[in-house]
């Protein structure tokens, strides 16, 4: 599948699952904006190997949990044109199993996995709709 023209969104990639998703849409042509709410070297050491690969990517480095933080990384994307493949792959290692969970971190799982994707993907669709294609990818495993 050629991807060449589109632009994707893997939130999360600075984790071993978001970064061999990254690198396969980079490698079909995508260009990658690659998220990380932290480590955003480990983002910026990502974008270095799909350049060198002769990829293009971009870094956006902002907290899913943060309406106002999650607008500004959207409009920085936006910027650069619609975002036409979303996959929705950060979480949270934080949590427990839930017998022995604390609210906190059930808010924080929820926080991110499920407020995390609105926050992200809203601001994204109409413009993805106008392109009149687009793909949302909702990943959720313990590794992501």
């Amino acid at each position: 599948m050629t991807l060449t023209g589109k632009r994707a969104l893997v939130t999360g990639a600075s984790g071993a699952l978001g970064t061999a998703i990254a690198r396969r849409l980079a490698r079909d042509g995508a260009t990658v904006l690659l998220h990380a709410s932290s480590r955003p070297e480990a983002v910026e050491a990502l974008a270095e190997a799909v350049r060198a690969d002769g990829g293009t990517a971009e870094c956006h480095v902002f907290d899913l949990r943060s309406d106002e933080a999650t607008a500004a990384g959207c409009a920085a994307m936006l910027a650069g044109g619609p975002v036409q493949i979303v996959v929705n792959n950060a979480g949270v290692h934080d949590d427990a199993v839930m017998p022995g969970m604390r609210p906190d971190q059930w808010h924080k799982v929820i926080d991110v996995s499920l407020n995390g994707f609105f926050r992200v993907t809203q601001p994204l669709l109409l413009p993805m709709m106008r392109t009149r294609w687009g793909r949302i990818l909702n990943i959720s495993s313990v590794a992501s």
